[in-house]
């Protein structure tokens, strides 16, 4: 647990060092510091109790010499100041771990620094984010590992820390994301080989950007089994409205071949307008886990015809004798909608700039999920809202689909 905190120390060491320097590159407001008179005092101070803190509603003084409010107080003896500028009426102090009663004093400051006569509030923090984010978390069997998933109503940055026994039943930690989703949904994983399907104690516990730290939530979990369905079983459908063009002999069925050096490519212009649409017959029905995409890399790295965003939907069988236009949109009501995706670049960088950690990221493949509540399925059709240079055109390297089919499936424990 050590590795743990020390991570999310660092992290929130980068968050306070970015906002002391945002402060101090602030360019000051109004008149320059001029005497020696404080200020008067806020007035008519008003307390709204919230979840880990509280705000502060007052009035200002009606005079040209001010600058910041302030209030200082004392948690679990800590002492704590936080700032408020004055083209705001109010001050919020968040972050708070535990309910207790805090006394604050406020203090309004000019531009010489010079402080006002204190005004003095009390407030009980309402339970702490934290607390009912960790009631909320469940830990459920998934393929191959452990489902979790986090409510997070209001939003806050925190860090979700995964953890899972090795074989001599001690917890090690598997993962670590941080995230502000209201809803997020993880599955525990090994990052090579697989969990087998004996029973498996997993872990999470929760850090916000205070620094608080929640207690471990625990589970024990026998993970459902899953397999790389069997790439040589897959066809390419060819459905009215898909995206059928090669551009250069490198066709669709190049994402199946297990070859990371050759790639699909469809011919720019073949349509014209978006989504565009492509459609995999598995040459199985199974229960489908997730699957990993490789886009185009090198000098294509989140860039030009890659997909960005897309659909993922699914069917055990396909209809016939539909007339063409059905298979633009009507299709939909027959089939199930298995994900909506993004490919994401994790340095957040504009196109055309790729950090050496998204390089590392795309070489292994984008890792997408499907949700544990779907049907099983045999054809899959994507709809591509949009690639990485809003381009009529699509190309990829590989793709691999996880799961069950039903068949080969085992009860005990594959760790290699």
């Amino acid at each position: 647990m050590k590795r743990v905190y020390y991570i999310y120390y660092i992290y929130i060491m980068m968050l306070f060092a970015g906002l002391w320097i945002m402060s101090c590159n602030e360019d000051k407001v109004g008149q320059p510091p001029q005497d020696s008179v404080p200020p008067s005092p806020v007035f008519n101070v008003q307390v709204e109790e919230l979840p880990g803190g509280a705000m502060l509603m007052y009035e200002l003084p009606n005079e040209p010499d001010i600058s910041y409010v302030k209030g200082e107080f004392l948690f679990q003896g800590e002492k704590r100041v936080v700032r408020s500028s004055i083209y705001a009426n109010y001050l919020i102090v968040e972050g708070l771990g535990s309910i207790e009663p805090v006394e604050i004093t406020l203090y309004l400051v000019d531009h010489s620094e010079n402080v006002s006569e204190p005004v003095t509030k009390t407030f009980t923090p309402q339970r702490p984010p934290i607390e009912s984010i960790l009631e909320s978390v469940k830990l459920v069997p998934d393929f191959s590992g452990c489902n979790v998933s986090v409510e997070n109503p209001l939003g806050i940055e925190i860090g979700v820390f995964f953890f899972a026994a090795n074989d001599e039943g001690a917890l090690e930690e598997m993962d670590v994301q941080f995230t502000p989703a209201t809803n997020f949904v993880y599955t525990i994983r090994k990052k090579e080989g697989q969990f087998g399907t004996d029973e498996r104690l997993f872990a999470v516990n929760i850090v916000d950007k205070w620094g608080n730290v929640s207690d471990t939530v625990k589970a024990t979990v026998a993970p459902f089994f899953e397999k790389a369905l069997d790439k040589t079983q897959f066809l390419e459908v060819g459905l009215p409205y898909d995206n059928t063009s090669v551009n250069n002999n490198r066709a669709l069925r190049n994402i199946w071949d297990g070859n990371l050096s050759t790639i699909w490519h469809t011919v720019v212009g073949f349509v014209t307008v978006e989504p565009q649409f492509f459609t995999i017959d598995l040459g199985v029905e199974a229960k489908l886990s997730r699957f990993i995409f490789w886009e185009r890399m090198e000098t294509y790295y989140y860039n030009q015809h890659n997909p960005q965003f897309f659909e993922v939907w699914g069917t055990k069988e396909l209809k016939t004798g539909e007339p063409e236009e059905y298979w633009y949109e009507d299709w939909k009501n027959d089939w199930e909608l298995l994900g909506d995706y993004e490919v994401v670049k994790p340095s957040g960088s504009p196109l055309g700039t790729v950090t050496a950690d998204d390089r590392a990221f795309a070489d292994a493949g984008f890792n997408f999920s499907f949700p544990l509540s779907g049907e099983t399925a045999r054809y899959v059709r994507f709809v591509v809202k949009q690639t990485f240079m809003n381009t009529l055109a699509l190309h990829a390297v590989e793709i691999t689909f996880y799961g069950s089919d039903g068949s080969d499936d085992s009860n005990s424990d594959d760790d290699d």
